[in-house]
């Protein structure tokens, strides 16, 4: 999304003013399933040093898979971004600054209501606590008689 900044650079305007629906993201090796309703709102502005600074918030819905099930699962994300940017020419490419601060987005745990009453077992394995693996391995210790015998209970 290449932004025309002449205008600005010629001081024929202080500010360009940006709206922009249903952006393209290239969203390969993300881990995001596919991105929905994303939407930035700006402006950008030459400051007294002839930097650009670039105010806005990009929002939308990213659809992730579930960590558990892969289900689809959508995070709903707001991004308020301040970029101020230096060296810039007669155009800017605002796209990868969106990007980048989508990708910052994305939640490291994503679980839907759907996982919290999933059973974490299987045929001859289940997922435990810390606890109850401490409780087994006290349980199971081959020399749990051998302790008793010389009085050293766990």
């Amino acid at each position: 999304m290449i932004i025309d900044l002449s205008m600005l650079n010629n001081n024929l305007k202080s500010k360009i003013d940006i709206n922009e629906s249903n952006i393209p993201f290239d969203l390969t090796g993300s881990g995001i399933i596919r991105l929905e309703n994303i939407n930035f709102c700006g402006i950008i502005k030459r400051l007294v040093d002839d930097s650009i600074e670039l105010d806005g918030i990009v929002k939308g819905v990213m659809v992730l898979p579930d960590d558990i099930t892969l289900e689809e699962v959508n995070h709903k994300f707001e991004v308020k971004i301040e970029e101020n940017l230096e060296n810039i020419q007669n155009t800017l490419d605002i796209l990868p600054i969106l990007w980048e601060n989508i990708l910052v987005e994305i939640p490291s745990k994503v679980r839907s209501s759907k996982t919290a009453d999933i059973k974490l077992e299987g045929d001859g394995w289940r997922v435990i606590s810390e606890e109850e693996l401490e409780k087994e391995k006290l349980s199971n210790s081959p020399f749990k008689d051998l302790d008793k015998l010389i009085g050293k209970e766990r």
